[in-house]
């Protein structure tokens, strides 16, 4: 077996702990680069706003300047995060282009803001839909039928369809190792049907597509680095803007904001977003998305607030998954 990075032959004297695919050096390396580079996000996140928003608008020019404006667009959700982010590159770029991904899983107050946005605002939004390479029409429903719910979060929903999906028995024993070392208390529904898949047929797919279509060669995402594990570590890897480096070219200009900082620009610059925020929720994404619901405070959760604020969805996601959140041990009532 070889380190992963300097392909030395690993050896019972030289290999690292903790990670078995490197070597002692290199891995201690590695973790000397992270520790600055954590260093380098707590001093990014303590500037003001003003400075915060000259660092992202310095990071949306360098994406421009490298593709070309007719070669980037703005990856829209229709949040508060991609809202803040569009008003951004709108104030340099007033007619960017956005694409945004409707799901079929969306809020009718993120449906609302964005017809608001085009018709309105003036901004420069194609709506795509989720169909596969053949034209076929994906749906919330189809994707769980056929993969698994997306549960917990990404990371554990992943995990517990590497096992499921197991093509030896290598395989599925080093996917059991696995759940026992980062989530051996979502053990005991590895055999639920439960798969990340979700969100590459219903956005990330067709967002791809369409890109390619257009001809176009970077996004760039109003994503927090502060959101997830997930996507701290990636910060850590890559910082902002991660160009000819992987399969997809990104710019992540507001990673180093924070939500108290999304909240003051919005207050500061009168920035529209959906009225679902004034309906007692913090995101808006996907409705019966589960990712993250399992720490939501019993009585409060997304769920029992869909209950109270969209009744006809409420219902269609309980005819459809209800037994589902039974086994997955959510309260939906």
């Amino acid at each position: 077996m070889l380190c992963k990075k300097c392909m030395e032959e690993l050896t019972s004297t030289n290999i690292y702990p903790s990670d078995h695919r490197y070597c002692i050096m290199c891995s201690t390396e590695h973790s000397t680069y992270l520790s600055e580079r954590r260093q380098t996000l707590t001093s990014l996140r303590e500037m003001n706003l003003e400075s915060k928003i000259i660092q992202t608008k310095y990071l949306i020019r360098r994406a421009v300047m490298e593709f070309g404006l007719d070669k980037v667009y703005i990856s829209y959700s229709g949040g508060k995060d991609s809202t803040v982010l569009s008003h951004i590159a709108k104030t340099m770029y007033p007619d960017i282009l956005h694409l945004f991904a409707n799901t079929t899983n969306e809020y009718p107050e993120t449906i609302q803001h964005i017809k608001w946005e085009k018709e309105e605002n003036g901004t420069n939004i194609i709506v795509v839909l989720p169909t596969d390479a053949k034209g076929n029409t994906w749906t919330f429903k189809k994707v769980v039928d056929t993969y698994g719910y997306p549960m917990y979060s990404k990371r554990v929903s992943n995990a517990i369809r590497t096992y499921q999906h197991a093509l030896s028995e290598r395989t599925k024993q080093n996917s059991q190792d696995y759940l026992d070392r980062n989530f051996k208390k979502y053990e005991k529904y590895k055999n639920l049907p439960i798969s990340d898949k979700c969100c590459d047929k219903l956005k990330k797919e067709p967002l791809r597509r369409k890109a390619k279509e257009l001809g176009l060669d970077c996004a760039i995402l109003g994503i927090l680095a502060s959101e997830s594990y997930q996507r701290e570590k990636d910060w850590l890897e890559y910082g902002c803007n991660v160009f000819h480096e992987r399969k997809d070219n990104q710019s992540r200009p507001l990673s180093f904001w924070n939500d108290e900082d999304i909240l003051e620009y919005i207050d500061k610059y009168n920035v529209k977003i959906p009225r679902l925020y004034d309906m007692g929720y913090s995101r808006n994404g996907c409705m019966y998305c589960g990712f993250g619901v399992h720490l939501e405070p019993n009585g409060q959760n997304r769920y029992q607030r869909l209950k109270e604020t969209h009744p006809v969805q409420y219902q269609y996601f309980i005819s459809n998954f209800g037994n589902l959140m039974i086994d997955f041990e959510i309260s939906v009532a």
